[in-house]
């Protein structure tokens, strides 16, 4: 999961690692090298990932908790869940955040699929993309 949270009335705080203001090089490597090897393990793996393996390791509470380090307390910030897969993350961001302001980026389509299913997210956008090139502007300071 990777936010960057922006208050109406804040500066922008992005809670994952500064970046360039340049693109990456094509040359440079990916941090997945196999993408297509990637599509088909969360193919298969995101069919028992969201019912048997997640809730061994990553409860509703422990999603509430981390949270709390973004300061999702204004309804008006917008938020970039980026592979935000089936939503799990995505339910915890709405309950602080207008769904409208909130974006669901992931390379899975199924993954996406399931978090479409997901009543609390209809009003989420929800883009099927690269985390490694994010279709946004970047802005960095």
């Amino acid at each position: 999961m990777g936010l960057v949270s922006c208050g109406r009335n804040s500066r922008a705080r992005n809670l994952a690692p500064s970046c360039s203001i340049f693109a990456r090089p094509a040359s440079q490597p990916r941090f997945t090298q196999h993408k297509k090897e990637a599509f088909w393990f969360y193919r298969f793996l995101s069919i028992i990932h969201e019912h048997v393996i997640k809730p061994l390791h990553w409860t509703e509470y422990m999603r509430d908790d981390a949270l709390e380090a973004a300061g999702l307390n204004d309804q008006n910030t917008k938020v970039v869940d980026v592979g935000g897969g089936a939503g799990f993350a995505t339910l915890g961001i709405v309950k602080h955040v207008d769904a409208k302001n909130v974006t669901i980026l992931d390379q899975c389509p199924h993954q996406l699929a399931q978090a479409r299913q997901k009543e609390a997210l209809k009003d989420c956008k929800i883009i099927e993309g690269d985390a490694e090139d994010l279709p946004f502007p970047t802005v960095c300071r």
